[in-house]
C-alpha cells in the first residue's frame, strides 16, 4: 500500500510525534511512505532521510504574518502539490490546515482513502487552542494590532476548515471520546470514526533516578516534581497549585521543561532564583526520558475547557513511559484513566484541586511507587503503540484497505 501522510508542524513539535509514529507503524508493516511535515527552511524543501519504501522531506515554512508551523505557508503547500506525485492508497492528513487539508483534497481526485487525524480542538469560538481567553495576559504581540487582526481572520478560516475536515474525509481518527459530540453534531456516522489514543514512546524507558540527577546538577534528597510542557494554557493554574505545594512542604523542588511559561516576577521566578527550581527551556526529544527520570512526580495542569476536555496529552504517555506517576485534573479522558488504571492523582480542576492530588503523592511514596509501577505496565501493554498500530489497521481493512 503507498501511503502519504502529511502533517503541518515542525519536527519534534505537537503532533509531529503523533504522526510520526503512525508512519513509521504503517512502514514497519511493508507499506511505502511518505512522509511531509514543516521544515525551518523559509522557502526551500528538505529531504530528511530516503530508504527503502520510506521518504521523509519538510516542505518550506514562510507564512505572512502568522506562525511559521501555522499550516498556512503558501510556498509550503504548493511544494507538496509539486512535488507529491502518482496515486497513493491511503492519505493521512494530522490537522485540518491548508498544508494538510488542501493538499490531501487535490491529491485524493487521483483516488485513495483520505484519513484526517482529530487530536485538538482548535476552534476559537467553541473554547479550543486558538481561544483568545486561554493566551497568556498581557496578549502576546502576535495577536495585537493589524497582526492581530490578520490572526483573527485566519481563526475564522481555520475554524470552517477543522470542522469540514471530517465531513470530507472518508475517516476520522479522534483522539479523546469527548470529540464524539463533534462528529455526531455533524452527521458524520460512527463507522467512519476511529477513537485512537497516542501510544507509549518506546524511546522512554524508566532510567536511574540518582544517574539522572547527578547528570542534570540536581539535588539528589529533594523530592522533585517534574513538568514537560509543548503549549502552556494551563500555567496559571500550574503556578497557583505550586504555591500551595511549596508551602506545605517547601522541601520540594520544580523541574520545568519546555517554552518557558512564568513571567519574570512570578512564584516560579522566584523559585528558580532561590534554588528551590530549574527551567530547562526546550530540549530535544532524546533528553526527555533524562528529565522524567529524575523526577518523583509528573504534572499536568488541565483546566475546565473545551480544549483540554477534547484532549489526550503527549506528556502523559511520556510520562507513563518513564515508570513515573502523574498528578492531573480530572478533565476529559485524564480522569478517568487515572483512577482505573491506577497511574497516578487526579483533582478538580482548580490550583486547590492540582495541588490536592500533588500533596497526594508527596505524602504517600508507597502510591507514588505502586502508581509508577503500573504506569510503566499500561504504557507497556494498553497503551503500546503496537496496539494502537493494530486497532488502525483493523479500522482501515474494514474500509477496504489492504493494511
Amino acid at each position: 500500500m503507498r501511503v502519504l501522510v502529511l502533517n503541518h508542524n515542525m519536527r519534534e513539535r505537537g503532533t509531529w510525534f503523533r504522526a510520526m509514529k503512525i508512519a513509521r507503524g504503517l512502514w514497519h508493516r511493508g507499506h511505502d511512505v511518505t512522509f511531509v511535515c514543516t521544515g525551518p527552511s523559509f522557502y526551500r524543501p528538505r529531504l530528511r532521510a530516503r530508504s527503502e519504501r520510506w521518504t521523509s522531506w519538510e516542505s518550506a515554512c514562510w507564512t505572512p504574518f502568522l506562525s511559521e508551523d501555522f499550516g498556512w505557508s503558501p510556498v509550503g503547500l504548493f511544494q507538496r502539490l509539486v512535488k507529491l506525485r502518482g496515486k497513493f492508497d491511503l492519505i493521512y492528513t494530522f490537522s485540518h490546515k491548508p498544508v494538510d487539508q488542501q493538499t490531501a483534497r487535490l491529491i485524493r481526485r487521483r483516488g485513495g482513502f483520505w484519513m484526517t487525524d482529530w487530536c485538538d480542538l482548535w476552534s476559537w469560538e467553541r473554547g479550543g487552542l486558538l481561544d483568545f481567553r486561554l493566551a497568556p495576559k498581557p496578549l502576546p504581540k502576535a495577536l495585537r494590532g493589524f497582526s492581530g487582526f490578520v490572526h483573527r481572520t485566519a481563526y475564522v478560516r481555520d475554524d470552517s476548515m477543522e470542522f469540514a475536515a471530517p465531513q470530507r474525509a472518508d475517516g476520522t481518527s479522534i483522539i479523546s471520546s469527548w470529540m464524539y459530540r463533534f462528529t455526531r453534531e455533524m452527521g458524520v456516522e460512527d463507522e467512519r470514526v476511529l477513537h485512537l489514543i497516542s501510544g507509549s514512546d518506546n524511546r522512554i524507558q524508566p532510567k536511574d533516578k540518582q544517574v539522572c540527577r547527578e547528570e542534570l546538577g540536581l539535588p539528589a534528597g529533594s523530592l522533585i516534581l517534574g513538568y514537560v510542557a509543548n503549549i502552556t494554557p494551563d500555567n496559571t493554574l500550574l503556578e497557583e497549585a505550586l504555591r500551595t505545594v511549596m508551602k506545605a512542604r517547601p522541601e520540594t523542588f520544580l523541574l520545568s521543561v519546555g517554552p518557558t511559561w512564568f513571567t519574570d516576577d512570578s512564584f516560579v521566578a522566584r523559585m528558580i532564583r532561590q534554588g528551590r527550581a530549574k527551567d530547562y527551556q526546550r530540549q530535544p526529544f532524546a533528553r526527555i526520558p533524562e528529565m522524567i527520570g529524575a523526577s518523583d512526580i509528573m504534572l499536568m495542569p488541565l483546566r475546565d475547557h473545551a480544549f483540554n476536555r477534547s484532549r489526550w496529552p503527549n506528556k502523559f504517555n511520556d510520562y507513563m513511559a518513564g515508570g513515573r506517576p502523574t498528578a492531573t485534573c480530572d478533565i476529559g479522558d485524564m480522569g478517568e484513566v487515572i483512577r482505573s488504571r491506577g497511574t497516578g492523582t487526579a483533582g478538580h480542576p482548580t490550583g486547590e484541586g492540582l495541588a490536592a492530588a500533588i500533596l497526594q503523592l508527596v505524602d504517600n511514596p508507597e502510591l507514588r511507587e505502586s502508581a509508577g509501577r503500573r504506569a510503566l505496565e499500561t504504557a507497556k501493554g494498553t497503551f503500546s503503540w503496537k496496539r494502537r498500530m493494530n486497532r488502525l489497521c483493523k479500522f482501515l481493512r474494514s474500509h477496504g484497505l489492504d493494511a
